[in-house]
This record gives C-alpha cells, sequence and structure tokens, in this order.
C-alpha cells in the first residue's frame, strides 16, 4: 500500500487544489512517504517541491484507506506566495465557482470533512442518488 500526505490549505474559505502534466483533475498538494521518512517529512518536502514554499505550521486532519492508498491529510499555513514546481500545472482556489474535477479522495473524503467542519461555504445535500453539493448563498 503507498502512504501519502497531503497539505490542506485554505484561505477564504476556498481550498489550494493543483493538477500536472497530463492530467484532468486536481487535488491536495502533497505526495509519496518515501522510505525513512516520517508523514511529515514527506509534507514537507513535497509542498516545498510542489509549490515553492515552507510549512508554518501542520496539523493533522484526515486520515483514510482508497483503493492502495494511505493517504494523511493537515491542515496546513504556508508562509510566502506560492511559485509552482516543474510538476505542477496549474493551481486552483477550490470554491463555489470552481468549475473543475477532482480526486476521488478528495471529493468522497475531504470535502464532505471540510464542510461538516465549516471550514468551506458549501452544504452537502444526499438525495437517493447519493450526494450532491449546493452552496450557500453568502
Amino acid at each position: 500500500m503507498r502512504h501519502t500526505a497531503r497539505a490542506i490549505i485554505i484561505r477564504d474559505k476556498k481550498v489550494l487544489l493543483v493538477s500536472g502534466y497530463g492530467v484532468d483533475k486536481y487535488w491536495t498538494p502533497g505526495g509519496g512517504v518515501e522510505v525513512g521518512e516520517t508523514p511529515l517529512q514527506a509534507l514537507h518536502r513535497e509542498v516545498k517541491e510542489e509549490l515553492g514554499v515552507n510549512i508554518l505550521s501542520a496539523e493533522p486532519y484526515l486520515s483514510y484507506v482508497l483503493r492502495n492508498l494511505y493517504v494523511e491529510n493537515y491542515i496546513v499555513e504556508i508562509d510566502d506566495r506560492i511559485k509552482v514546481g516543474y510538476e505542477i500545472t496549474h493551481t486552483i482556489w477550490y470554491n463555489k465557482d470552481a468549475n473543475v474535477k477532482t480526486s476521488e479522495g478528495f471529493k468522497t473524503m475531504v470535502l464532505p470533512k471540510l464542510i461538516k467542519d465549516n471550514l468551506m461555504n458549501l452544504v452537502m445535500v444526499f438525495t437517493e442518488f447519493g450526494f450532491i453539493f449546493n452552496y450557500l448563498q453568502s
């Protein structure tokens, strides 16, 4: 099973998502935990590589298993303006206006918890067909 560490960076109730070469989805920054590395060390390394910034703080938020991935998510504060690295081609601050496909883990595991914890301005609506997201009117 592959072990990954992911950064949930929130500003104004929007979450930073990234995308890379040839991929039509967005996901939270982060990546694989290498041999001899802790998840937190991997998070610091990946955020520096992908976003060109340092982590000021990282609090454990949500861990889950999805297929062959064990994912540890952290609420992260960063120190500077983002300067994307070579692995990243696009960034987006995900909010009600974002019309992009997101990774399965973000969509099914992270986003519902962010909504439940009132970290995003969204509400989940359950239907007989599953759940959909409606945006709160401010």
